[in-house]
């Protein structure tokens, strides 16, 4: 079957909320849509392969929702906490920050792999 949905302009997913530990289907699709595979910058694995994160771990008290969760591969879900890699959502989008080693930088970046977020991303770098 289909699912409706809608997505705002900066990526924002409207309100897909459940008190579980595991994120439902729904919410599952709906974070692939946005996310479009695993957001580590250089993974391959598309979104039907990977897992659903908690930015803000649930055994911190993070809610599974649509605006804590993200797609990452297994590899990446089980090095998050120690591979140096940052994860934060604003506003319902997911922003990433690489390792100092990799990026001195320190900043922070759009994670979307989506078709529909990325032509959005490319028109705000050269604005």
């Amino acid at each position: 079957g289909l699912q409706k949905v809608v997505l705002k302009k900066n990526g924002k997913i409207v309100e897909l909320g459940t008190k579980e530990r595991t994120f439902n289907r729904a919410q599952r699709r709906a974070i692939m849509l946005r996310d479009g595979g695993c957001i580590i910058p250089g993974c391959d694995i598309p979104a039907a392969w990977t897992e659903i994160h908690h930015v803000w771990p649930d055994r911190d008290g993070g809610p599974t929702h649509t605006n804590n969760g993200v797609c990452l591969c297994w590899f990446h879900h089980r090095t998050i906490e120690t591979s140096g890699w940052e994860i934060r959502m604003i506003d319902g989008s997911p922003q990433i920050k690489a390792p100092p080693w990799i990026d001195r930088t320190g900043r922070w970046r759009p994670a979307t792999k989506s078709p529909t977020r990325l032509l959005d991303q490319l028109e705000q770098t050269h604005a």
